[in-house]
Parts: C-alpha cells; structure tokens; sequence
C-alpha cells in the first residue's frame, strides 16, 4: 500500500488530539508520515508512524518561511507519491493543499486530499478583531487557497461543528457535497470517565486547562478566581503551555499571585487531573469547533463553564449541564464566571445533576474516538484507492 502523509501545524498540538488516526492507519498497513511544525524531532512518541519535523510560523503568515514549507511538503509528496495526505489547521491546509495539487498533476498522488478545520480560529472567526492589510491578506490567501483545493475532485473537508461548515459553503469556498461533520478529535471513555464513588470533602475545585493565551479568556478566570479570593470552600487551578513566541500569551507569574489559584504546568495525565477537579471553565474569545477539554470534561461527569459559542454550545446546555458566558470584555466574562462559581458553592445538588448531564451528553454524542478514528479513515481509505 502507498503511504499516508499527515500535516498538522504544530506537533504538541497533534499528540495532544490526532495520533488516534495515524495509529489505526499505522495498523491498516500503510506507512505513516507525520510532518509537523512546534518543537523539533520526536525521539520516542510515535506508535507505529515517522516524524518529520519542519520549522512552520504558527502566529502569522510569513512569506518566506511559509514558501519554504510549500517547497518541502511538495519535495515529500514527489518522493513518497502517498496515497493520502490529510492537512490540519488553516496554514497546512493552505500550503499543503497547494503542494498536493502540484504533486497530483506532476505523479497523479496523492488521491485523496482530507483538510480538517478544527475550528475557524483567530483569522477566519466571522467578526474577528484581526485588522490591518496583513490579516485582510491572509484571509484572502487562505479563502484563494481553499477555494483552489476545492475544485479537486477528490479533496474533502472536514469540520467539528455544522456551523462551520455551513459558513465555508455559504462563502461558496467549498462544495456542500466534500464538507463533512465529524465531532471533535475524539475522546476514549475508557480512559476519561467519572471517579468511583461519591464526591470526597474538598473545597470546590474549578479547573481551566488550555494554551495560556489571553484568547482562551485565562486573563478573565483569573479575575474571576480573585473576585472569589474572599469565599471559603473553592480553589482555582490553571493547567496549561507557556509559549513564550505566542503574541497573545498569558504572564506565568502573574499566576502565583492569588492565593486561591495554583499554576501547576501542563498535565500529562489528563484523565486523573480531570476526576480531582468539580468544574471545567474554558472562556474562549474565538471560535475553535468543539474544543476538546470540554468533551474530555463531559466524559468525566463534570460541569462546565464555557463561552456562548457555538462549537461550546455542542457540549454545554446552559444551566442544563453548565453555564455558557457571554463573549466580551475581560471583566464581565469575569463577573459571569464568578456568579456562575457562586451558583455551585451555595447549591451543591446543582453541581452534582449538572454533572449527571454532562455525562448523558458525551454518551448521547458523536465523540468517541472509535467513532471519530473510523470517520477519518473512510475518507482517507475510499474504496477503490487502497493500492
């Protein structure tokens, strides 16, 4: 069988939420190649596939830089001749589609071009606050791009959310008939799931777990965790990366200056972190599909605070199982995350049925990572193209 090629921006980030697929393509038989931007080489992580680190400018477009990463994806795919290659995130999408295109004319591979868009992100969020002639640019790049990839027969796109995709058709950048809803980059309920037992005695404890970027509203759950910094009973943690190349990152020392609070880094055991805790609280300022702390919390049994959008409305029924706060400025995100903790501390019976139907949600779902793993795989293995 000829190789899969996979090309995602940033390698954390797809070790985090995609190896799922490359190791059930792995297993199939196909030759795997991961190509990946972030921190370099991987040593030891894979299960079954290649790593190919490439240097990719994740905060902004960048000519050269980006020239050079079209240049060596099509060197790669001219040499490999996969027969699928699957593009995550908007700038493997952009330069990726465009040297699959090439290689498709120069070698008629790869047959199959998959481009997920986990969500619309800071550039392409309708009402995004990216101004300028740069942004306006690169949106137009990006919506060029797509729109090229699109004529391709065999390319599909994939979405987390039906908002999502409804909006890149209705913009005419891709045809109804190639965009498919797939929810989230799954999660195993073997491994995520509520903790054996009743609920022990500890003050109540509201996680936010993400990059520790001012877009995720971590600047807001801080304010709301020093609003609550008088009331006994509750405790904030911060879990998360400190990127320091990150224009919009969050000041790590600011972090230690609560008394309530408590930084404790990235979590590489999210599923005991997650059965410590009694809410989740994720203030996004933009749109990211369904972001996937909140099915991992839902999988666990918790409530969740969350931003009113529409990839988090997919998990979070306000005050069903949660509270959706409304997208603004820092300090009222922070006065709704505050009432919104006030709700759990003063009715702990809302706490535990909000919980219960977190629960039922993530079981009523499309987000297994059974289910997910084998929606990627149908669209990168069609029938008639498993030579």
């Amino acid at each position: 069988m000829r190789p899969a090629v996979i090309l995602c921006n940033d390698t954390d980030y797809f070790l985090r939420h995609r190896t799922p697929v490359a190791e059930a393509l792995a297993a199939s038989g196909r030759r795997v190649v991961v190509v990946s931007g972030g921190r370099g080489p991987l040593a030891s992580e894979t299960q079954g596939w290649e790593h190919v680190f490439v240097p990719i400018e994740r905060w902004s477009f960048s000519p050269a830089r980006d020239l050079a990463l079209l240049i060596r994806s099509l060197s790669l795919l001219l040499r490999l001749r996969p027969a699928a290659v699957h593009l995550i995130t908007l700038k493997p999408a952009v330069f990726g589609g465009l040297a699959a295109l090439a290689a498709r004319l120069l070698t008629r591979h790869p047959r199959r071009t998959v481009v997920t868009i986990p969500g619309l992100g800071r550039l392409m969020s309708p009402g995004s606050d990216h101004a300028g002639f740069r942004h306006r640019a690169s949106r137009a790049l990006v919506r060029a791009a797509i729109r090229l990839l699109s004529r391709s027969r065999d390319a599909r796109f994939t979405f987390e959310t039906r908002h999502d995709r409804d909006l890149w058709v209705a913009q005419g950048l891709i045809s109804a008939e190639r965009a498919h809803v797939i929810g989230g980059a799954g999660v195993d309920p073997a491994r995520f799931h509520p903790p054996a037992g009743s609920r022990p005695d500890r003050p109540l404890t509201v996680l936010f777990a993400s990059r520790l970027l001012k877009a995720k509203g971590l600047d807001a759950f801080v304010s709301a965790a020093a609003a609550l910094g008088h009331r006994t009973g509750c405790k904030f943690l911060v879990a998360g990366m400190a990127e320091p190349d990150e224009p919009d990152r969050f000041p790590v020392e600011k972090l230690a200056a609560l008394p309530n609070l408590d930084f404790i880094g990235e979590s590489r055991d999210m599923p005991s972190l997650l059965r410590g805790v009694d809410v989740v609280c994720l203030p996004t300022r933009y749109g990211e599909g369904i972001p996937r702390i909140l099915i991992e919390a839902a999988a666990t049994g918790l409530p969740c605070i969350t931003t009113d959008f529409e990839g988090c409305r997919e998990i979070v029924r306000h005050e069903a199982n949660g509270f959706l706060v409304p997208p603004g400025a820092s300090a009222q995100m922070a006065d709704a995350i505050r009432r919104a903790v006030e709700r759990y501390l003063d009715e702990p019976e809302l706490l535990a049925r909000h919980g219960e139907a977190s629960l039922a949600v993530f079981r009523a779902g499309p987000f297994r990572e059974a289910d997910v793993v084998a929606a990627f795989l149908k669209l990168l293995t069609p029938e008639g193209d498993r030579d």
